[in-house]
């Protein structure tokens, strides 16, 4: 009787052990962001790869000017890509830091997903993707915005995977006027 009861304490532990092990490989899979500097970094690649006409428009405090460039280079697709780069919502300190909600179409298998920061110092405080039915993300949005007692900063960053760039920055700083400004990207491909 001993030896059945030892079979048996045996077995409810290893199940155990085991339920409770992928359960939190799931847990911690369910906690973590999309990975959205990876995600910016393969884009990169790809544009820097196909090379496609840019034709950007800016428009600043109400002056409008466009440009096209036919070939850009590596330095200039960094730079429009910067904002985009520098967001890693899987850092150790945002950890936490957002609310995850999942909007999905049953029809197409599409769904969105969004971020909303918990606490208005987080920044950027909401992110929002679309992402079709193979789960590849097709495009992307987000807001930032610092405010303290002399500064006042915005920024809506919109990409759309193979078509548009557009990125709206307005800042306001105590006793000067308000500045915006607005950049436009169209992903012109051959």
């Amino acid at each position: 009787m001993d030896h059945r009861f030892s079979w048996i304490l045996m077995a409810v532990a290893a199940l155990c052990a085991s339920c409770s092990n992928s359960n939190g490989g799931q847990q911690g899979k369910a906690l973590a962001y999309r990975d959205l500097k990876g995600y910016f970094q393969e884009e990169l690649n790809t544009i820097s790869t196909n090379k496609p006409a840019l034709q950007k428009t800016i428009v600043m405090n109400g002056q409008r000017d466009s440009i096209t460039i036919a070939t850009p280079d590596s330095a200039q697709l960094q730079h429009l890509l910067a904002p985009f780069l520098e967001v890693d919502l899987n850092k150790p300190s945002l950890s936490g830091a957002y609310d995850t909600i999942l909007l999905a179409d049953q029809f197409s298998g599409t769904h969105s997903l969004m971020y909303k920061a918990r606490n208005a110092a987080t920044v950027p405080q909401e992110v929002i993707m679309d992402i079709d039915n193979q789960q590849h993300i097709t495009n992307v949005q987000m807001n930032k915005h610092v405010e303290n007692l002399v500064y006042e900063y915005q920024q809506n960053l919109v990409y759309q995977q193979n078509k548009h760039i557009r990125i709206v920055t307005w800042q306001k700083i105590a006793f000067l006027p308000a500045r915006e400004l607005d950049v436009k990207v169209l992903l012109r491909h051959p």
